[in-house]
């Protein structure tokens, strides 16, 4: 019997994973260790004064790896009062089983990520207690749902307080108190929300919204669909997919596609060729991640520029897995002139993309694999604020006119910065607006939402709200030590007996 070799199912060599009822006991366990850690090397005084009732310190929007990383930091420097709302359900920790659709990161495993300074919550412990340690050394990168259920998991043990299914739709100026009102809709109706200082933790979307060219939004909605987009990808069965892009989401959803009976995915690539090289390996060191902030503006915006013209490639795998499908196919060097939408006899609409050879692709559906565009302007969470926020065009000439001069010209702790003829109440209350998302590229690099620079992104919004607290309470501080009594001797003499025991050698 000869055995034909199928490339969508590459021969399995993975160490066999622990018994399910081992993994459960082995995360138990690792759960009380990390709570353990917490505790062992926290901070054990409160001291950031309580909010008005009802109120809290921060509102972090989206319980992401980004909202529960940064809910984490704070809780690191003991700053309490802190609620993170979320869009989505509580099974969801972002867009991992969502739009999301690649089998694995693309970040290397062995980064420092959102655990901070608990090593027991790092990904690899939680990997290695659910699959085993062997099942970890085998694995390159770490499976998506996989990820995601650590995340759920880091979110439980580390006590984020999280209100799910509940979309923040307007965040409105300081009151008499200072604090933001934040108005949000959930399943049982409106919530209102008041918070001394807010992080955005929106993801791709965060810095504007999910780019689309004109050819695609020409096309009826039914028809079409961003990476982004919620695509039902069972009703693309025996159908005819153009994907436009050859980036990695392009690749992701290709193959999703491809794996739900699309009969066939042509993928249209402008390049010559898909990028191989990815630049994100070279800036994963510590003075890109941690420090990159504090290069000067004409270094970050040269790097930046450059960087920009670097495109990310998909991974080798899922490369191979559309192309294991003989009916994928995909053109490079190719761009659209036009789209449209036309009858067949039958009655049956398609799509007609004419490229600028002139040359004719028909096809059912169209998924844009196109990214994400950076716009302020596009979040309605920042209607208010919009008129004051520095953004790059405003306070360095080169950028201006140029696409990324809107990202917004961040402080050191990712916070929004007024511009310079803002009002003083502005330039008070702007800085404690927090941008941790994709617009915070021209400032911070890769630290931020991404995994390649999330420890240190968090890191800096931990240290800046803790300093900004230290600052804004520092005269009752003062005030407090001041009127600070702690008697360490109550009696100036010998010791008699019946006194406290007092230790009589350096040794236990």
């Amino acid at each position: 019997m000869t055995v034909t070799y199928d490339p969508t199912k590459p021969e399995r060599n993975r160490p066999a994973p622990l018994p399910d009822s081992d993994a459960d006991a082995r995360l138990t366990a690792l759960a009380a260790q990390a709570k353990a850690d917490m505790t062992l090397i926290g901070h054990n005084h409160d001291w950031v004064p309580a909010p008005t009732d009802g109120a809290y310190n921060v509102l972090v929007i989206g319980a992401g790896q980004a909202g529960l990383g940064a809910a984490f930091a704070l809780s690191r420097h003991r700053i309490g009062a802190v609620k993170v709302v979320e869009a989505g359900p509580a099974q969801e920790a972002g867009c991992w089983t969502r739009y999301a659709r690649m089998h694995t990161l693309r970040s290397p495993k062995n980064m420092k990520g959102i655990e901070l300074d608990i090593p027991s919550l790092h990904t690899e412990r939680w990997f290695e207690a659910k699959y085993g340690k062997d099942a970890w050394d085998a694995t390159d990168l770490v499976p998506r749902e996989d990820w995601n259920e650590y995340l759920t998991w880091f979110r439980e043990v580390t006590g984020t307080d999280v209100d799910f299914d509940t979309e923040v739709g307007s965040v409105a100026k300081p009151d008499a108190e200072g604090y933001f009102t934040v108005t949000a809709t959930s399943p049982a109706g409106e919530i209102v929300y008041r918070a001394r200082r807010i992080i955005f933790a929106l993801g791709l979307k965060g810095g504007g919204g999910t780019f689309l060219p004109d050819a695609v939004t020409a096309l009826p909605e039914h028809l079409r669909a961003h990476t982004e987009d919620d695509i039902d990808f069972a009703a693309l069965k025996g159908k005819r997919v153009i994907i436009l892009g050859g980036g990695a989401s392009g690749f992701d959803n290709g193959g999703t596609a491809l794996e739900n009976g699309a009969a066939s995915v042509e993928m249209h690539v402008r390049r010559h060729e898909i990028p191989t090289q990815n630049s994100l390996r070279w800036m994963e060191f510590p003075g890109m991640q941690e420090h990159f902030y504090d290069l000067t503006d004409q270094q970050k915006w040269d790097f930046s520029l450059f960087n920009g013209g670097l495109p990310q490639p998909p991974t080798q795998a899922s490369v191979w897995r559309c192309f294991c499908h003989e009916n994928f196919d995909m053109l490079t060097d190719t761009r659209w002139a036009s789209a449209e939408v036309r009858t067949t006899d039958d009655g049956a609409e398609e799509i007609v993309i004419t490229d600028d050879n002139g040359k004719e692709h028909v096809g059912d559906y169209v998924i844009s694999a196109t990214g994400y565009t950076v716009n302020l302007s596009l979040r309605p969470e920042l209607t208010e604020f919009l008129d004051d926020i520095a953004l790059w065009s405003d306070v360095f000439d080169p950028a201006v006119g140029h696409g990324m001069g809107l990202c917004p010209y961040l402080g050191d702790g990712f916070q929004f910065q007024a511009k310079e003829d803002a009002s003083a109440e502005a330039k008070e209350y702007l800085p404690r607006l927090i941008h941790l998302s994709t617009g915070a590229r021209a400032s911070h690099g890769v630290a931020g939402n991404q995994l390649s620079g999330i420890f240190g992104g968090l890191s800096r919004v931990g240290n800046r709200i803790a300093t900004d607290i230290t600052k804004e309470n520092w005269p009752a501080f003062f005030r407090e030590f001041q009127a600070f009594e702690h008697v360490e001797i109550a009696e100036v003499g010998p010791h008699h007996e019946g006194d406290a025991w007092y230790p009589d050698s350096p040794r236990y």
